[in-house]
């Protein structure tokens, strides 16, 4: 996910509680209540949609999937506490900070994904919003069956926050690789303009 954001670039989470201070919590309320054109202290998924497709890159699909993660308590809007911890995750993953962010609140981040309630995570439940911490269907398959250490294809909150940290180390390794893949194509790519760029020039006819 990439966030485009100038507001949100005002803001970075307390890099002891990887929260919000009062001053910027107070600063985000007057924000939320903006988006509430309703004047009901709640935003409904079409406006969180609009919102959402304001600062990133995600789907319609993804988006919605986020809102109804979000609706904790399943009443088709979100309240501002609710909101509140979107913004949290939303700067965690702008100022690259996800690891720190689900190692600290790694028990409410287990009882978002935990879409049924059943107090343990499949790899499907991780895969339905996993995207909102940059994971890719690829690295949490790859890695779920070595942290399913009951072997019952989902995992507890203990191996949850192994899993996760892992996640998100392999992610970073994914990501880092593509970044040298792509970097080597764009020096490949400048190397042979500067090769046929000469014989442009001394081919070319003075009249």
């Amino acid at each position: 996910m990439k966030i485009r954001s100038k507001f949100l670039d005002l803001f970075h989470l307390n890099e002891k509680y990887f929260l919000l201070t009062a001053r910027e919590a107070s600063i985000l309320f007057e924000f939320f209540k903006a988006l509430d054109i309703r004047d009901e202290m709640a935003i409904d998924d079409v406006q969180f949609l609009a919102f959402m497709k304001s600062i990133t890159d995600l789907s319609r699909k993804q988006i919605y999937n986020v809102f109804d993660m979000l609706d904790i308590d399943g009443s088709g809007v979100l309240d501002f506490d609710e909101f509140y911890l979107l913004a949290c995750i939303l700067l965690a993953v702008k100022d690259n900070k996800e690891k720190q962010f689900i190692h600290r609140h790694s028990r409410t981040v287990f009882e978002l994904l935990d879409e049924d309630g059943s107090n343990n995570i499949s790899a499907e439940e991780f895969e339905t919003v996993g995207f909102l911490f940059n994971f890719d269907k690829g690295t949490i398959r790859g890695l779920f069956n070595e942290f399913d250490v009951s072997g019952d294809q989902e995992l507890n909150y203990q191996e949850f926050k192994m899993f996760a940290m892992a996640c998100i180390d392999k992610q970073n390794e994914v990501d880092r690789k593509r970044k040298e893949k792509e970097e080597k194509k764009r020096a490949k790519a400048a190397a042979l303009d500067a090769e046929e760029n000469p014989r442009a020039s001394s081919s070319c006819v003075i009249l």
